[in-house]
């Protein structure tokens, strides 16, 4: 019984890190494709400290609550993030401190 118990934890445990990289990868690929075709200024963003999905949910999220953020997509595996946002609202300097702000550093990679 105690055994069952164990390995069903280590399962729990695991589970996350069975997560498809090449998932995450095509994930990530078409939340680009939606900031590239939203309006507003494009700005590509490198992301520090990045381990996980959880790690780039939590930077896209953090991203959107930026008023003036229209669309973002960040992928952990690369440390990439590329946003779409209101220039007149807000810039990129708004977007690295946001992004400071749940405990990741970045820098401003191109903007466009």
């Amino acid at each position: 019984m105690l055994r069952s118990v164990v390995l069903s934890l280590g399962l729990l445990v695991a589970t996350p890190a069975l997560a498809c990289p090449m998932a995450d990868a095509a994930a990530y690929q078409a939340a680009v494709q939606q900031v590239e075709a939203a309006t507003g200024t494009k700005v590509s963003l490198a992301v520090d400290g990045l381990a996980s999905g959880g790690c780039s949910s939590k930077v896209v999220a953090a991203l959107k609550s930026v008023d003036g953020v229209v669309e973002a997509a960040v992928d952990y595996q690369t440390g990439k993030a590329r946003v779409a946002f209101d220039a007149k609202k807000v810039d990129s300097s708004k977007l690295i401190a946001a992004i400071s702000q749940v405990g990741y550093t970045a820098h401003v990679e191109q903007a466009s």
